[in-house]
């Protein structure tokens, strides 16, 4: 009698690989066994090797687990970070590597618990409950890497000059610093006796709230028609919840995905019941007798039981602002991810490199070592920005997309096309600075990704 079939997650992002299912955008054919996978093999999703794979089963145990003593955050500090999100606990983690005597202290205004983001637009397909998600605990990640830490404490303000942050929990010296202070989530500004209704996920906090708001309910609209509303519908519709989108755009994913694979997706979609407003803005959210009426500049009104906005993140800058350094998207960094103060450096969501914002987590994990190797005094290992691969997550097509850093005067030109398999790519002239592939062409993308950009 052969093996049970196991899955494996991947602990930067949560995608779980089945062995029962493979995975053929990788190449893998349903009933490889993780350990035949060969080891080259890269999560195709955030891209971190198949060593950061654990079995699921030992993840849930480890997040089950809690009671680590107490790491306080000392007042003094070789480095301080601020910000618990996967750039602050990156940063933390290569720094320790480079430096394992310093003094480091992380500070959080939430309850710093570690998991991976990218799982929230995928959890009710996986079947895992916001705990599910939940991997360590701050205590027991800073306990892990022998770093204070200070959790439900909101920096009120940093002084340059004298080296130190203010918080609500007193005044913290440092050394050099550190600013993980991410993005939040936006929202239209819409009119309505229920526009204080509208929910957003960007964090397990809010992930949260967005599930309790679900119980019971049978539609939700999302507003926003980008990456991240694509795949809230793609998981929504996995649980046979009626979904409508408003999208501002004529087409969805339109600031990266070429539209000609975006009405493909659409298409799809559609078929299992999506229902798109394209080309509409939300004007209005008014309480209803079974849940919400929407009103949109178009006209159009929807009837709908929860409401979510995704339509987008803006960088937190303000306590960058505040202390005077520069700032024009987001927080500017050098390549050793350093501000205007070259004792402060940023990372993450926050951060933007040559008129560049890259929110995702191939980018940060480069900027965390840059920053961790310039500290140390290596100045052989800086930060690039470089073209992402980035593979969405819509089960119902395939797609692998690396959009160009600046969307110039180039267009896309469509190459092949068979069926649901197009290949495009972005040309201004004859230099190509991006390309998009969907279905069984999806397997070509990191070939052509080294073929294009050498990296």
């Amino acid at each position: 009698m052969s093996e049970a079939f196991k899955k494996y997650i991947c602990k930067t992002c949560g995608l779980i690989y089945d062995e029962a299912m493979g995975d053929p955008d990788s190449g893998l054919a349903p009933g490889t066994r993780f350990e035949d996978i060969p080891d080259d093999w890269y999560c195709p999703l955030c891209l971190v090797s198949k060593s950061d794979f654990i079995l699921l089963d030992t993840a849930k145990a480890k997040a089950s687990t809690d009671g680590a003593p107490k790491r306080k955050a000392k007042t003094h500090a070789d480095v301080l970070i601020i910000g618990a999100g996967y750039a602050g606990w990156q940063a933390a983690e290569n720094i320790r590597q480079a430096l394992p005597d310093a003094e480091i202290s992380l500070l959080t205004a939430c309850d710093g618990t570690v998991y991976p983001k990218p799982t929230l637009s995928m959890a009710l397909s996986q079947g895992r409950t916001p705990d599910d998600l939940k991997e360590t605990t701050a205590e027991e990640k800073a306990s892990e890497l022998n770093i204070g830490v200070k959790t439900l404490t909101k920096v009120i303000s940093i002084n340059p000059l004298r080296k130190k942050v203010m918080t609500t929990s007193g005044s913290f010296q440092y050394k050099k610093l550190i600013l993980a202070t991410g993005a939040k989530a936006l929202s239209p500004k819409v009119d309505g006796d229920a526009a204080q209704d509208m929910l957003t996920i960007n964090d397990l906090s809010a992930y949260r709230r967005f599930i309790k708001a679900l119980k019971g309910k049978q539609s939700v609209t999302l507003i926003g028609g980008g990456l991240i509303a694509t795949e809230l519908a793609e998981d929504l519709i996995s649980q046979a919840i009626q979904v409508n989108m408003v999208i501002r755009g004529a087409h969805l994913m339109s600031q990266i995905l070429p539209e000609a694979i975006s009405q493909t997706l659409e298409a799809k979609l559609q078929a299992k019941g999506v229902q798109f407003y394209k080309n509409s803005e939300l004007k209005e959210m008014n309480s209803s007798e079974k849940g919400y009426q929407l009103h949109t500049d178009q006209g159009e009104q929807i009837k709908t039981d929860v409401v979510v906005a995704a339509i987008g993140l803006a960088p937190n800058l303000l306590l960058a602002q505040k202390a005077k350094l520069k700032t024009n998207l987001g927080i500017c960094i050098n390549s050793a991810c350093q501000t205007s103060d070259p004792d402060i450096y940023a990372i993450g969501d926050c951060v933007e490199s040559e008129g560049v914002l890259q929110a995702y987590l191939e980018p940060i994990r480069r900027q965390a070592k840059a920053i961790a190797a310039h500290l140390k005094g290596d100045e052989t290992h800086s930060f690039q920005v470089l073209p992402s691969l980035i593979k969405t997550k819509t089960p119902s097509l395939s797609i692998m997309i690396s959009p160009p850093l600046h969307a110039s005067h180039g267009q896309w030109e469509q190459t092949l096309i068979v069926g649901d398999n197009q290949r495009l790519l972005y040309k201004d002239g004859d230099t190509v600075s991006g390309f998009a592939l969907s279905g069984e062409l999806v397997t070509k993308a990191n070939a052509l990704y080294q073929e294009l950009f050498n990296h």
